[in-house]
Formats: structure tokens, C-alpha cells, sequence
């Protein structure tokens, strides 16, 4: 029985340190995100840059995301097999809040700059329903993904810039990421035995196919170590050009879990749980960013920034992607041993996404129009980073497009208005591509090409049609002396 297997076979990680998602590009650190970031951003995106953020600077983002995603199944020619009943809508409605805040001193004018980055990124998941008419929501025929699933991380990047020659206008810089891993999940996995048991409706007692369906509740937490460094040429302001990389590394976390087994594999037909551990180790990729902005007038500024995520390189082999531990706290396979228990889940298990790499591509444009008052904006194109067979509830890293708008105004402070305050507003709108995915039940024989790898999907079952849409509200205050 392979529950934690298909617990994250569908699961894409996206944070802006690690792949383009739903907060990328530009969502963290508002409009002006990116290599050549002039800001303590910069710690993320390309440490050099922090050559730019002069005196004491200090900022704080806060982004909220609301994410909708609708799937219509069409396996089985979109019907249930066992009722034989078309499948339900299955919807996600997921609030993501994501919050940056940073600071960067200029320890030797013109040479040394350092700076401290703290970001919250939520990085995945989501809350799928079956219907309001169609409860509990695990019913629904995403069953074999994450019911309810949030994947959330805390990072710490501590990141230097150094400038060997400043006529040369050239800047170097690194960093490290510390990043707290945190993974909440409620699973469903079928046990091998559908259509038996039952359920009342209105009253009624009425085949329910899906009540066979084990349960797996967890929670875990690790942290895991990264870095980046990057380069920045500034010299000329028509011409300023960044590049950086931020390592790859592995998500880790270790917590407890609780499966849930069925009455009808109970001895005296009563569902019963087994407390357990678990331990999920998913691997993340490098990162290449660059970036070039020019400053047209002394007002207007124009760029544009790529930045390309080396899943292939991390997540390109057909098994070991995702390596998921469970067993119970005797260190035993949960159901092993237990008199009452009638199955056994397996204590060592992989889930395989074979993923391509993906990159985001960004235009933005900046305009200042006096002292006080900036605004500017951007559009940009975001590429899946997962192959047709891996999208599924907890995966909200589709193909998207999409446009952020922004004004900050800045607040002089001192006679001198040499230090201010800065209020800053955002708006992003983000168009996710709708996906229709064929060829991924459990053990297809053949896999849908347009999409797949040439090996078949294993253990996944998310045929159907997949689309939705991503809106985001950012607010900034930031201080600079």
C-alpha cells in the first residue's frame, strides 16, 4: 500500500529562491525584484547588487495571494467506474500570504555592503473539495493527491558584496540560506479494494466506493542549508547587467504522522489509527538569474530578467525525486504487527517527478515622477516545471502569465530629506494556462508524449482539465538613511 508515495507525486516546489511559481517573478520584494535589485532584496535575488543599496536600508514586503484552481476529471471517459456517475468538480481555494523583509549597511563606503534577507514564502499545496454536495472532501477523484496540503518555508540569507576597484563598476557577492522546512498534509490512497463499503446519504444507506480509502494526517519540520553568489556591472547607468546562482538542495522535514485504516480492514469493522513517523526529503534545484537594467533618463528606467530553474539537473531521474519514510513508533511498517489491522503500509517509498527545467521571463519599467511619488510595472511569462503527470491538487505551479502594477511614495525625513520612509502598494494578476492531461492513471501502459517522458507515470492518477487564476495584493515599508 503506497499512501506517502502518491502523497506528493503531484507536489512542485516554488519559492522565489527555488523555482518560479506563484509568487515569482517579482511578487516578493514588489516590482522591482530581480538580479540587478538596488534594495536588501538583493540578498535573494543576486548578493552583488547589494553594492547599490547605499548608507543603512531596511524593507518589508508583505504579499497575499489568493490562488483558485478547478479540476474536471476525465478518467474513465469522466466517469466514476464504480457508481458510474460523472466526477465532481474539484476546487482549490488557497489564501498564501508571503512576506520579505530585509536590511543592508554599507560597512565601508563604496566597497563592503551587507545584508540580511528573512523570507516566508508559502511554496505549494492547497485545499481541494469534492462539491458542496459531496462530503468528506477526500471523495472527490483526487483522492490519489493531497487532500489538503501546505508546504511552507522560513528563510534566513545573510549575504556580503564587496567591490575590488569602483572606477572598474564591478561588484561580487555571496550569501548563505538557511530555510526552515514545514509540510502539513491530509492524504487519501486507495488500499486495492474499491467499491466496497457504504455511506448514509439523505437517510439512506448507498454504495460508497471511496470509503475505502485510508487516511494519512501529518505533520513535519527540518531546515536544510543553501548558497549564491553573483556579479554586478554598473558602471555605465544606460548598462547595468547582474547574474547570479543559488544553489540546489534538499527539502527536509520529520515529524509525526496518524493513518487512519477503514472499518473493513479492521477486525470488528471499526476504523482504527496507528500514531507513526514519517520523513519526506524532496529534492530542489540551482538557479540562474540575470538581469539587465538601464537607466533611460534620470526618471525613467527599463529592464528586463530571466531566471532559469535546473529541475532536469535535481529531479531528471525516473525514481528517488521524492524519498518519503513512514513507519510506527516501534520503527515498524504502520499495520505491521497490529492484530487488528489487516494491511500494512511500506516503510520506504519514492514518488518520481521527472521535470524539465523552466524559466521565467520578466519585462518592467519603472518611472519617477518627482521626488516623492515612483511608479512602475511588469509582465512576465512563467513555465511549468513539471511534466503532464505531476500536476494534480498540491501542484499549483502551472504554465501562467501575467502583469504586476506598483507606486511607492517616499517620505523625506530630517532637514536635509536625506533619510525617508517609503508606503509602498502592488497589484499582480496571474493568467494560469488551463492544462488538459491524459495518459496518467496508475500504471499506464502509455504515457500522453506531448507531455510525458518516455517511460509511464507510476502510482498517479490526475487525468482531466486544469485551470485557474492567481491574485495579489502586496504592501511595502521600507526605510533608507
Amino acid at each position: 500500500m503506497r499512501i506517502a508515495a502518491a502523497l506528493l507525486s503531484s507536489l512542485a516546489i516554488s519559492l522565489p529562491a527555488v523555482a518560479g511559481s506563484i509568487q515569482a517573478p517579482g511578487v516578493i520584494a514588489g516590482p522591482d525584484s530581480g538580479p540587478t535589485t538596488g534594495n536588501p532584496a538583493a540578498a535573494l535575488y543576486n548578493p552583488a547588487a547589494l553594492a547599490r543599496a547605499k548608507g543603512l536600508q531596511s524593507m518589508l514586503d508583505v504579499q497575499l495571494a489568493s490562488i483558485r484552481i478547478d479540476a474536471t476529471s476525465w478518467r474513465n471517459g469522466g466517469f466514476d467506474p464504480n457508481t458510474g456517475e460523472p466526477y465532481t468538480l474539484a476546487k482549490a481555494r488557497v489564501k498564501a500570504p508571503v512576506t520579505f523583509l530585509g536590511v543592508s549597511y554599507e560597512v565601508l563606503p563604496d566597497q563592503l555592503t551587507a545584508g540580511l534577507g528573512i523570507a516566508t514564502p508559502f511554496i505549494g499545496g492547497g485545499d481541494y473539495t469534492a462539491g458542496e454536495n459531496n462530503p468528506p472532501s477526500y471523495t472527490s477523484h483526487q483522492r490519489y493527491f493531497g487532500v489538503n496540503t501546505k508546504v511552507i518555508t522560513g528563510q534566513f540569507i545573510p549575504a556580503l558584496s564587496y567591490t575590488p576597484v569602483k572606477d572598474w563598476g564591478l561588484h561580487i557577492g555571496g550569501g548563505m540560506t538557511y530555510t526552515l522546512d514545514i509540510i502539513q498534509v491530509t492524504k487519501t490512497s486507495n488500499t486495492g479494494t474499491e467499491g466496497l463499503g457504504t455511506m448514509v446519504v439523505d437517510g439512506q444507506q448507498v454504495a460508497a466506493p471511496y470509503t475505502t480509502d485510508a487516511v494519512l494526517k501529518g505533520e513535519a519540520m527540518g531546515s536544510h542549508i543553501g548558497w549564491n553568489v553573483g556579479l554586478l556591472y554598473d558602471k555605465y547607468e544606460q548598462a547595468q547587467v547582474g547574474v547570479s546562482y543559488t544553489s540546489g538542495g534538499t527539502f527536509h522535514a520529520e515529524g509525526d504522522a496518524t493513518v487512519e485504516f477503514p472499518g473493513f480492514l479492521v477486525t470488528g469493522g471499526e476504523s482504527k489509527e496507528v500514531k507513526g513517523d514519517v520523513e519526506v526529503n524532496i529534492k530542489l534545484p540551482p538557479i540562474i538569474r540575470a538581469g539587465l537594467n538601464s537607466q533611460v533618463t534620470d526618471a525613467w528606467n527599463v529592464g528586463v530578467s530571466w531566471d532559469h530553474y535546473q529541475w532536469n539537473k535535481c529531479c531528471g531521474k525516473k525514481d528517488g525525486d521524492i524519498d518519503i519514510k513512514l513507519q510506527d513508533k516501534q520503527g515498524n511498517a504502520i499495520g505491521d504487527g497490529d492484530d487488528d489491522v489487516q494491511i500494512s503500509v511500506a516503510k520506504q517509498q519514492y514518488s518520481p517527478r521527472r521535470l524539465w527545467d523552466a524559466s521565467n521571463y520578466t519585462l518592467f519599467t519603472g518611472y519617477q515622477l518627482d521626488d516623492r511619488v515612483w511608479v512602475g510595472g511588469r509582465v512576465g511569462y512563467n513555465q511549468n516545471a513539471v511534466p503532464d503527470y505531476a500536476v494534480g491538487a498540491t501542484n499549483l505551479d502551472f504554465e501562467n502569465a501575467g502583469f504586476q502594477v506598483g507606486a511607492r511614495y517616499r517620505l523625506p525625513m530630517g532637514d536635509d530629506g536625506e533619510r525617508g520612509m517609503t508606503l509602498g502598494l502592488a497589484y499582480s494578476k496571474f493568467f494560469l494556462f488551463t492544462r488538459s492531461i491524459a495518459g496518467t492513471a496508475w500504471g499506464a501502459d502509455v504515457p500522453d508524449e506531448r507531455f510525458s517522458p518516455t517511460e509511464a507515470p507510476y502510482n498517479v492518477s490526475g487525468d482531466g482539465v486544469y485551470e485557474g487564476r492567481v491574485d495579489i495584493v502586496g504592501f511595502r515599508l521600507a526605510y533608507d538613511g
